[in-house]
């Protein structure tokens, strides 16, 4: 995949970063606050794609999932959209072909994607504790991603649907290994995909 790193993006403010505000008490003496901002400001420096494309990328997203969301014959499907330097990443269960080709065709027209990936299953929804797993499966792998000799963690995108594990990001090829490997060691995983844009090694 090619690096297109023109337009600017906003990325959804991370599925796990809802309205966090940590206290922590420094010597018994004074509170140090963490808020959303200051993680969120954080994690917008590390990233590769830069401050403009992460934003557009969120953006890009909660556009998608709104013009779908008013869409009658699919509103009420299991559709997710996760876009990474616009690329669009497409994951869920629809139960006809025809709906799946029109939310394609939705997402291909949006300013904010580049290249969409579909990987949208002809079947319908997934039960809560599927999903429920998914969710505990991606902590999981960014957990074991981040004990391993990857140099920031925080770089590789984890989407899982299904225990199957996708793995999105600007990263050099040995670090997409790492990564991989990582999440292969997972116990639960059925299948890792890798939708990594790949950048010149050091």
């Amino acid at each position: 995949m090619k690096n297109n790193s023109r337009r600017s993006l906003f990325k959804p403010f991370r599925n796990s970063l809802v309205a966090i505000m940590i206290s922590l008490l420094v010597s018994g003496c004074g509170v140090i606050v963490v808020t959303t901002a200051t993680i969120l400001a954080i994690d917008v420096a590390r990233d590769r794609r830069g401050a403009s494309v992460y934003w557009d990328d969120n953006k890009t997203e909660i556009r998608l999932g709104n013009l779908i969301g008013k869409q009658k014959q699919i509103q009420n499907e299991h559709v997710n959209i996760t876009v990474y330097n616009g690329v669009a990443l497409l994951t869920g269960e629809v139960p006809d072909q025809r709906d799946i080709d029109d939310i394609i065709d939705l997402v291909k027209a949006d300013e904010g994607t580049t290249q969409v990936i579909n990987r949208l299953e002809l079947a319908g929804k997934t039960n809560m504790n599927s999903r429920a797993n998914d969710g505990w499966l991606t902590t999981k792998v960014k957990t074991a991603i981040a004990g391993s000799d990857f140099s920031d963690s925080t770089r590789v995108k984890v989407v899982t649907e299904r225990a199957n594990v996708y793995l999105m990001g600007l990263v050099k090829p040995a670090e997409a290994q790492i990564a991989v490997d990582a999440t292969r060691g997972v116990t639960g995983v059925v299948r890792v995909i890798k939708v990594f844009e790949y950048i010149e090694e050091d």
